[in-house]
């Protein structure tokens, strides 16, 4: 390993770490401590994101000696990414985790959604947690850095950034991987987060059970941040345009700043808009580009949006996909978070979720050959709770309609379930309906 000047020259890859995070070294299996009773396992996860550091966590509270490393393509830990919030279980896991008092300090302070008609002025408001707002609202890369910060301290976790999985063959015995480095390592198992696009999970689940479980829902949504004005509020503004065009400002921790998502959605699922491919395909200035062609004289305050975006530093654009798999495990792989069932407005609480229970399942383990056992009642035990809370087939269409008739019977409608509190009352009538949701599992954990 060699330091200079308060660095860390990566071995893996020639990139340069903070020698404060320790954990970034190259770490053999022989130097990690074995202090507690239980098994030896070594554990590979692809993926540094809410999923694979909160799993890391979890396998360093059970009463195995479990050396863990984290593989992350991006060169360093993602300082961006949109609000996501918390709820059901997950809610008990952070508080299990020490974060909650943390969580709630970089909650957005959102404090409601307001929709917006043509001339900008509010159609339909809902306050508090009523319905789109959640009690623990917070960035993605605010959270990530938390979950990221309670491994810090533990020196059974390292993380490897700007390096990758490229292929992955199983034995009986072990999971032999290498690296786009060119490093090859054995491990007991591997873990697939790496996201709905995950590029590892063909590496260990056959054709048939990858064919159409990538859905396109017909959604385009670029993420960006641009600077507050005083009369920005503290409320989700949510503005349609017919064409299926949407502008929304969301609140930020810090009264600085604003995030903001363009969205451009299809009339149907699966649609591509060729125009938008092609302007992806070729980069962040030709995306760019075709915005502005998209949103000029779009209204309400997209000008100014616009020209924030041309100025921002943390500029994104994806497509909205479900991810639907019939089968998450093989042998002694297995995905988790949105490599496995990528959904929106719980996918950040699922990935949580799942974590917790996968680390669980590897804590009820006797001894090593349980590997692929232990993956199996994993995915037995947690596979109820990623079908809880569907999107309904006519989402997100519904939301960001593509007519005037569309868009004016969604804030007719909205506007009477805000006036009427119509809303409020839908919300205890699902609540107190069905059958009993996903409790969530019991395990003996150490301390950290």
């Amino acid at each position: 390993m060699l330091r200079q000047h308060g660095l860390v020259l990566h071995p893996f890859k020639r990139i340069l770490l903070p020698t404060r995070n320790l954990h970034y070294d190259r770490i053999t299996a022989s130097e990690f401590p074995h202090t507690m009773s239980g098994l030896n396992l070594k554990v590979l996860i692809s993926g540094g994101g809410i999923a694979g550091s909160c799993l890391a966590y979890w396998l360093s509270r059970t009463r195995h000696n479990i050396s863990i490393t984290v593989i992350e393509r991006s060169p360093s830990p993602r300082p961006t990414g949109q609000c996501v919030d918390i709820r059901d279980q997950a809610i008990e896991i952070i508080k299990l985790m020490g974060l909650e008092k943390q969580i709630r300090d970089k909650t957005t302070q959102e404090l409601g959604t307001t929709l917006l008609g043509r001339s900008g002025k509010p159609v339909a408001t809902f306050m508090g947690t009523d319905n789109f707002t959640a009690e623990y609202e917070i960035l993605r890369a605010d959270l990530s850095k938390l979950f990221l910060d309670a491994t810090d301290k533990l020196n059974n976790v390292k993380y490897i950034y700007g390096d990758q999985v490229t292929s992955l063959e199983q034995t009986e015995k072990k999971v032999n991987v290498t690296m786009a480095s060119g490093a090859r390592e054995s491990f007991d198992l591997f873990v697939a987060a790496d996201g709905s696009t995950s590029r590892t999970r063909a590496m260990f689940l056959d054709a048939e059970t990858l064919k159409d479980s990538y859905h396109l829902l017909g959604q385009y949504i670029a993420f960006f941040s641009v600077p507050s004005e005083p009369t920005d509020g503290r409320l989700w503004q949510w503005y349609n345009r017919p064409g299926g065009r949407c502008v929304m400002m969301r609140p930020h921790r810090t009264s600085e700043t604003r995030g903001v998502y363009l969205c451009i959605t299809m009339p149907a699922h699966g649609q591509r808009d060729p125009v938008v491919e092609a302007a992806m395909d070729k980069g962040t200035d030709e995306t760019k580009r075709m915005l502005h062609d998209y949103f000029k004289g779009h209204g309400w305050q997209t000008e100014r949006l616009l020209k924030g975006m041309d100025e921002c530093d943390d500029f994104y654009m994806a497509r909205a996909a479900t991810v639907k798999l019939p089968k998450w495990t093989n042998g002694r792989a297995v995905v988790l978070g949105d490599a496995a069932h990528a959904t929106f407005g719980i996918g950040t609480s699922l990935a949580i979720e799942g974590a917790y229970s996968l680390a669980g399942a590897i804590s009820e383990m006797e001894n090593v050959d349980q590997v692929s056992s232990a993956l199996q009642k994993f995915e037995d035990s947690f596979r109820p709770k990623t079908t809880e809370d569907e999107l309904p087939p006519f989402y997100p269409q519904i939301a960001f309609p593509n007519t005037s008739t569309g868009l004016f019977v969604l804030n007719s409608f909205l506007w009477f379930a805000s006036t009427s509190r119509l809303y409020k009352l839908l919300g205890l009538l699902f609540a107190n309906g069905g059958e009993a949701k996903w409790t969530l599992p019991a395990y003996e954990w150490t301390k950290v």
